[in-house]
């Protein structure tokens, strides 16, 4: 049974909501298809600028959603987030809502996913997300949990926060596919895989800077647009 979700709106909204890409002006949207861009734990936005760039050059309307990622619990960012897409969800000039997201930034996500159904949400691609946890929050997690509240929740335990979440499927039919870095070193590529992916795919590069990659972006490009989804091959 899915649970309601609080997703009244800030009353202190930007006078221009044009200024912050986690706010827009929605009768302005020209294009029906939006892509929201969540970044991981620790990591700037601007990471994911290369995507967004791609994206809008395919037309889709990209929101690049910011968030102070160290200091809260995952249930925090989640629920400023759906404020987001609940707002995407009502407006009738937007007919899709798709994901793309990095790390925790899948975390928060399927949190989300997992607590309020929207009616518009289409394809999704995780990028290296920990599924079943990071083994490199492991043990920061246990003596700097109080600097980088969500490390803890991401933590291999079995009674983690991220492997306590509940089956999203069961809320949301989303079409969703999973990336690998194949020299991940954050987390192990057996915490990765989710049932029910539509596609899976190893990319020769690491965690951090995965979002910049070549590869990384003329997939999820692909993938998005439900063309050939695999991944092209480039010298080396």
């Amino acid at each position: 049974m899915a649970r309601s979700i609080d997703v009244s709106l800030p009353q202190n909204l930007p006078n221009n909501p044009l200024r912050s890409e986690n706010h827009m002006n929605y009768p302005t949207i020209g294009n029906r298809e939006v892509t929201v861009l969540v970044h991981g734990l620790a990591a700037p936005k601007f990471v994911m600028w290369p995507l967004a760039r791609r994206l809008k050059k395919r037309g889709f309307h990209v929101i690049n959603h910011g968030y102070w990622s160290t200091f809260a619990r995952i249930e925090h960012h989640g629920k400023n987030l759906a404020r987001l897409i609940s707002r995407l969800e009502a407006d009738p000039h937007v007919d899709r809502i798709h994901l793309v997201t990095h790390s925790m930034g899948c975390i928060v996500c399927r949190w989300i996913l997992g607590q309020h159904r929207f009616e518009k949400i289409g394809r999704w691609v995780m990028l290296a997300p920990p599924n079943r946890g990071a083994h490199a929050a492991d043990f920061p997690g246990r003596f700097f949990g109080w600097l980088m509240v969500p490390m803890s929740q991401l933590s291999e335990s079995s009674d983690s926060f991220v492997n306590q979440l509940p089956d999203f499927r069961r809320v949301n039919d989303v079409v969703f596919s999973i990336m690998e870095a194949a020299h991940d070193r954050v987390i192990h590529p057996s915490s990765l895989a989710l049932e029910g992916q539509q596609d899976y795919k190893i990319v020769n590069c690491h965690h951090g800077p995965m979002p910049l990659n070549r590869q990384v972006i003329d997939y999820v490009d692909q993938f998005l647009q439900g063309q050939n989804t695999t991944p092209p091959e480039y010298p080396d």
